[in-house]
């Protein structure tokens, strides 16, 4: 079994150290520790060598009078410091703090901390368990691999065939790396977070023209699991993708012609007279019909959305090519409700958004 340390200041919250707990063989025990002066509980979490540690943003209990005067981060650089001259050791390290202290600090953090939970998300449920013990073990294959050849490929699990096609010179920076935990920032970040390499589930069924609510999509998910479009690299186990090219080339061979050239209403039917199942095409939120292009999800309402009826959302400049650049379906411009989750248009777009917010530019529905 896995062991791991939280260090919190508040002795209340020893609870969470269990809900990131996980049981089995290969599980996760968390141990609660309460902060002490900086320098030494640094040097004694490296000394005890966890599989994880999780801290809290402010490691210092204010109803004291004589508390302690750091964050997290200064203990979070000393550990990943060490990690750098001694990359077998290295470990996971996760921030786990009240939802406003997340909203406040996390961006600036996100070069030390794998990943930012809040202690009222952990205490809903949810997948954060499994996300966690995904970590751990997704640093053990990286450690092992580290001194392989073209270990991107190989923690990334992709076949000796497929390295070309997402050889992208910026993914083979990752073997330049040099700390595990530098690469797993990367892998988290910009494979698994970001639409690119990987898909999530509501981008699958964009590009298949899926309806969600349909019957028969699970169905299909097996049916992609068996044909290995799954991912199963690095943090499969917390997170389900799904290759981008592995889908379009079951798409192309199931339908005999490249999905983006056909509407959801064609896609559709090719996959249930082909897989024998009744799945139902998705509608276009703009035009309210199925004869859609549909080319990625939303990133606001996450439904099926063309390249046409789409403008660009505001996104940080980034050194990975292979991403794809976020997108609003032009329903959500003419809503608002992109608002709601904090996304902000590309200035770019301000032409076309201010027709659609005007009212010159209106929607089939």
């Amino acid at each position: 079994m896995y062991k791991g340390i939280f260090v919190d200041a508040i002795p209340s919250d020893k609870r969470f150290a269990d809900l990131m707990s996980s049981k089995g063989r290969h599980g996760l025990q968390i141990e609660f520790q309460k902060p002490g002066e900086l320098v030494t509980l640094a040097q004694n979490l490296w000394a005890s060598q966890p599989d994880l540690v999780a801290l809290d943003y402010r490691l210092n209990d204010a109803r004291k009078k004589r508390a302690l005067a750091y964050k997290a981060t200064p203990l979070a650089q000393q550990l990943r410091d060490q990690a750098l001259e001694n990359v077998s050791q290295d470990f996971p390290i996760i921030l786990l703090s009240p939802q406003n202290d997340i909203k406040v600090f996390s961006d600036n953090v996100t070069n030390l901390f794998d990943l930012s939970f809040s202690k009222e998300a952990l205490d809903n449920g949810g997948n954060h368990r499994l996300q966690i013990l995904s970590l751990v073990k997704g640093y053990k294959r990286l450690i092992k691999k580290w001194k392989s050849s073209a270990r991107w490929s190989k923690i990334l699990g992709l076949s000796k065939q497929e390295r070309g096609l997402v050889a992208y010179q910026a993914i083979r920076e990752l073997d330049k790396l040099k700390a595990p935990h530098q690469v797993a920032r990367d892998v988290l970040h910009y494979v698994i977070e970001r639409q690119g390499l990987l898909l999530d589930k509501d981008n699958v069924l964009a590009k298949l023209g899926i309806a969600k609510e349909g019957q028969d999509v699970e169905p299909l998910f097996e049916i992609l699991k068996k044909k290995e479009v799954l991912y199963t690299g690095i943090f499969s186990e917390g997170w389900v993708r799904w290759w981008r090219h592995r889908l379009n080339d079951w798409g192309e061979q199931v339908c005999h012609e490249a999905l983006g050239n056909l509407t959801a209403k064609q896609r559709v039917s090719c996959l249930n007279n082909n897989l024998g199942l009744k799945l139902l095409p998705a509608n276009s939120r703009w035009e309210n019909h199925s004869d859609a292009l549909f080319a990625f999800a939303c990133d606001s309402c996450h439904q099926p959305t063309e390249s046409q009826f789409s403008v660009l959302a505001y996104d940080p400049p980034v050194a990975y090519s292979f991403l794809q650049r976020k997108h609003l379906c032009w329903k959500c411009i003419e809503t608002g409700e992109f608002e709601e989750y904090g996304l902000e248009i590309d200035d770019g777009e301000a032409f076309i958004v201010e027709k659609i917010i005007n009212g010159e530019i209106r929607s089939g529905t």
